[in-house]
């Protein structure tokens, strides 16, 4: 099997918890270092970069928001994909973790195929990074891509139903239940913090601006970025 070419950092106070994930992500990418010190992670950022840096949410002495925040005010280039993970299924820590910038949240169950096929998503999304200017969308189904000004984005399943949803409906805001109903077929999620992540996700690839929300009406798509 040809390993992928990119650099995964994982830091955790507890690695043999972590043994069966690491070999198995080593299957799949040339380069997978581990950590259980902050700082011997810290120093190893100064001469090397990372594709994707996994912290565990409960890191000692420092938390994984703590160390996220030193991660970004080192301002890397290029920027690695932040990861956090924990066995934990708190709808409010997940939200205080995107709130503080990272780039995903996976509940952590020990099976190193879930996580690596997780990593091998946010590494597609790399294609995004750069800013959108034009107002020229495309989209295509099949694929869940975005395209802008050629671009492509690739966007995981219910995001790309999710943003879908509202770029043909341009004019409409759609309420959370009325988003939850058509994407999840579930009323219930309309409850959770699930539809405000996904739109948190696909705000960082295409703006701030690129969906409104209004209180009472719910959210639709900014027509006049999308054109």
């Amino acid at each position: 099997m040809n390993r992928e070419k990119h650099s995964i950092v994982i830091v955790d106070n507890s690695i043999q918890a972590m043994f069966k994930t690491i070999e198995s992500l080593r299957l799949y990418f040339e380069s997978v270092v581990v950590f259980n010190s902050e700082d011997d992670f810290l120093e190893h950022l100064k001469h090397q970069s990372a594709d994707i840096i996994l912290l565990n949410l409960d890191l000692q002495p420092n938390d994984a928001l703590a160390i996220l925040k030193d991660v970004r005010n080192r301002k890397l280039e290029p920027a690695p994909f932040v990861i956090i993970y924990s066995e934990k299924q708190d709808d409010f820590l997940q939200e205080l973790a995107f709130n503080s910038g990272v780039d995903g949240f996976i509940n952590f169950h020990l099976k190193g195929s879930v996580m690596q096929l997780f990593l091998r998503n946010i590494l597609r999304r790399r294609v995004s990074s750069a800013p959108l200017k034009t107002r020229e969308v495309q989209l295509d189904a099949d694929k869940h891509l975005v395209y802008k000004n050629g671009i492509p984005i690739q966007l995981p399943r219910k995001e790309f139903k999710l943003f879908e949803l509202l770029y043909n409906s341009s004019d409409k805001f759609f309420s959370k239940r009325e988003i939850a109903a058509m994407i999840w077929q579930d009323e219930a999620v309309a409850a959770k913090r699930t539809i405000d992540v996904h739109v948190y996700n696909i705000r960082r690839f295409f703006g701030k601006r690129i969906i409104q929300s209004k209180k009472g009406r719910g959210y639709r798509i900014n027509k006049k970025l999308t054109g």
